[in-house]
């Protein structure tokens, strides 16, 4: 049975990381709301999904979100989650979140491939433009 588990985590590696998206993308979600408290909690909770993950990299700059004292702080640590979070992106076949880049703030950040959502500049909602469906 537990080599059966281990060949299915193997065959459908995209299963592994779809909860780490999502509890992303609820981060981003926050911060584009300006939403700190909720940003955290977000965080926390993607800390936590990327350590049952073995996605140490993730859980840290996750917990780096976390533990922000303001929305500046929280955006700088999300651009270091985003970039690793699209490193796992790249590594994962099927269904996954597009790459939008601002070119204001030189930052990436994934998202659903939809109406631009930028996290960083609350001034700059909709300002981006998407790189890699």
């Amino acid at each position: 049975m537990k080599k059966l588990f281990l060949a299915l985590a193997l065959a459908f590696p995209v299963f592994a990381n779809t909860t780490l998206f999502t509890k992303y993308e609820a981060v981003r979600q926050s911060l584009l709301k300006q939403d700190l408290a909720s940003a955290q909690k977000n965080a926390a909770a993607l800390h936590t999904d990327a350590q049952k993950a073995k996605k140490l990299t993730i859980a840290e700059l996750a917990q780096a979100v976390q533990k922000s004292r303001d929305l500046t702080g929280a955006r700088r640590a999300f651009a270091a989650l985003s970039d690793e979070m699209i490193k796992v992106r790249n590594t994962t076949t099927g269904a996954r979140p597009a790459v939008y880049y601002c070119p204001m703030v030189k930052k990436s950040w994934l998202q659903p491939k939809s109406q631009v959502g930028n996290p960083y500049d609350s001034a700059m909602a909709l300002c981006g433009e998407l790189k890699s469906p």
